[in-house]
């Protein structure tokens, strides 16, 4: 995660996380973890704010915008998760021939 790219709602950067850890990494993987193995409740941090980036200078057309999620670190260590541990088992449930969802 990019220490300064855009943060979620509650405005905290990956920087404060990575920066902090001593302090707030525990409480963090608890939380992670209890709605990675134990269905806990992920609505407190499932917010995603949409925003139109400008590509010009001065736009004029919804094409001129490019779109980007700010979502908290949160929800990205979850998702991120969630990405590495179907990452075993993907194989065997896409075919080769869809190779849009293989890797490279």
């Amino acid at each position: 995660m990019g220490p300064t790219k855009a943060p979620g709602h509650d405005g905290f950067p990956a920087m404060f996380f990575q920066r902090y850890w001593h302090i707030v990494g525990k409480e963090i993987v608890e939380y992670c973890l209890g709605i990675l193995n134990n269905n806990e409740e992920v609505a407190s941090f499932n917010n995603t704010n949409i925003v139109l980036i400008p590509k010009l200078l001065r736009p004029t057309k919804l094409v001129n915008f490019r779109p980007i999620s700010l979502c908290t670190v949160m929800y990205k260590i979850v998702a991120k998760t969630i990405a590495n541990r179907l990452q075993e088992v993907i194989g065997r449930c896409v075919d080769k021939v869809q190779n849009t969802f293989v890797p490279g």
